[in-house]
């Protein structure tokens, strides 16, 4: 039922005339599943995530697309929107992406005893204002505000790519150790399984499908003997072949995975195993997706000259 509300949004936005784009303008912005603030969180956006909007409502939300195809509804106050020009700018301007390991501040000045701007999480996505004082990089939100956060809490969003993915990954998954589980989050404030997979493969630049069901489709099937460092593994229902969870293997027999909080694990005491995936070597493939190389994120020839760069 999901996928086919996937695709269905999908034809109806390619259906549409005149276009209508938004960004996230605080740090975690909710997804439900109507427009209530009682209905269930079915995820979670990051601020400066590429939004397609399908529908604005009177009653003050939206409908949206997420880049990995995902569908919900987000409250209008929590987003600023962009004609196709200004997305098209928006691509093409520089930005940062937050690194840090925990939750940051973006300050009004290049101070941390100076008021704060906003609070930023791991994966949010800035303007860089090229403008660097006292170790701290002036920056701008998707909403025009401007602030000044830390030089080595952010990296040029191009080269999040870069290096060795299977240690961003575990690195990112790591780190988010006593993370309190949350259904639908997706931030290092509260996440669910696959937001933890998620979060972490984005991290290393790669956008994944958004539910444990859905991550278990792409990249390539793998044997439980043969696993490396990164590979996803899925549990549930053995009967059915249902999948309910997922964790990633961090190596010497261990996965992380969010349940009840982010923690250590053995695989077998995780839960009844049906399969497990590999992304990486996968890039590209359907499903799997670098951010450099979404359409949603950069246009072709920007990312062309940065690369050249």
């Amino acid at each position: 039922m999901r996928l086919t509300a996937i695709l269905s949004a999908l034809i109806m936005f390619m259906n549409l005339g005149a276009q209508e784009w938004a960004l996230p303008v605080i740090s975690v912005a909710n997804v439900r599943d109507t427009t209530r603030h009682g209905s269930e969180m079915t995820t979670q956006v990051l601020m400066g995530t590429p939004l397609k909007v399908t529908q604005r409502m009177d009653c003050g939300w939206s409908a949206v697309i997420t880049p990995e195809g995902y569908t919900g509804y987000i409250i209008d106050n929590s987003l600023t929107f962009l004609d196709e020009g200004c997305m098209d700018s928006w691509r093409k301007s520089p930005r940062l992406a937050v690194t840090s390991s925990y939750e940051i501040k973006a300050y009004s000045s290049p101070d941390i005893k100076s008021e704060p701007v906003t609070d930023l999480v791991p994966g949010d996505i800035v303007v860089d204002a090229r403008i660097c004082k006292k170790g701290f990089f002036k920056i701008e939100l998707p909403d025009g505000r401007n602030g000044w956060v830390r030089e080595d809490c952010v990296a040029p969003l191009e080269t999040l790519n870069n290096g060795n993915v299977a240690e961003k990954v575990l690195e990112s998954a790591v780190a988010c150790m006593g993370t309190p589980y949350m259904w639908g989050g997706l931030s290092v404030k509260g996440m669910d399984c696959s937001g933890l997979t998620k979060l972490a493969y984005l991290s290393a630049g790669i956008i994944i499908p958004r539910d444990a069901s859905q991550q278990a489709l792409v990249g390539t099937t793998v044997d439980m003997d043969s696993l490396k460092k990164a590979d996803l593994i899925f549990f549930g229902n053995p009967q059915t072949g249902r999948i309910n969870h997922v964790a990633v293997y961090e190596g010497d027999g261990y996965c992380i995975e969010s349940a009840g909080r982010v923690k250590r694990s053995l695989p077998e005491s995780a839960g009844q195993i049906i399969t497990a995936r590999r992304y990486i070597g996968n890039e590209g493939r359907e499903g799997i997706v670098p951010v450099i190389h979404h359409p949603w994120y950069f246009a072709t020839e920007s990312v062309k000259k940065r690369t050249v760069d």
